[in-house]
C-alpha cells in the first residue's frame, strides 16, 4: 500500500515506480512483486514471468531480458487522476539497454485514509 500524505501525488507515484524499476534492474523480482498489492481488472498480477514475456515479445523470443533503472523522467511519464479517485501513472519500460515503446501502466486504487493499493493494469505498445 502507498500512503499519500500531501498534494504532490504525481511525485510520490514517480518515486514509487522508480523504486519498482530499481528492483527490476537489480533482479530483485520478489521485492518488486511486493509493491503490487492487488490483481488488475483481468485478474493478473504482473510479476517476473509476465514482464519477461512482454519484453521478449517486443524484442523477439530469443533475446535475453534485462531491465535498467533509467530515470523515469526520461521514460515519457504520464499521470492522470480518474473520476473514481484512482491514480494512473504510466511510463515507457527501459529494457535491454533502451527505453522501449512498452508502456507500463500502474493504477493506484484508493482504499481510504490516504492509502492506495497498487496494481499494473498492463504492459503494452500503444
Amino acid at each position: 500500500m502507498l500512503s499519500i500524505t500531501n498534494e504532490d501525488k504525481e511525485n510520490q507515484l514517480k518515486r514509487y515506480c522508480q523504486h519498482w524499476l530499481n528492483l527490476l534492474a537489480t533482479n530483485e523480482f520478489e521485492g518488486a512483486a511486493k509493491l503490487i498489492d492487488i490483481k488488475n481488472n483481468y485478474g493478473v498480477v504482473w510479476a517476473e514471468s509476465e514482464l519477461r514475456d512482454a519484453v521478449q515479445g517486443y524484442f523477439g523470443s530469443s533475446v535475453p531480458v534485462s531491465f535498467q533503472n533509467e530515470d523515469i523522467a526520461n521514460c515519457y511519464p504520464e499521470y492522470l487522476e480518474t473520476d473514481s479517485g484512482s491514480l494512473i501513472f504510466g511510463f515507457y519500460l527501459p529494457a535491454n539497454g533502451e527505453i522501449t515503446d512498452l508502456t507500463v501502466e500502474f493504477e493506484f486504487v484508493p482504499t481510504g485514509n490516504h492509502e492506495y493499493a497498487a496494481t499494473i493494469n498492463d504492459v503494452h505498445v500503444l
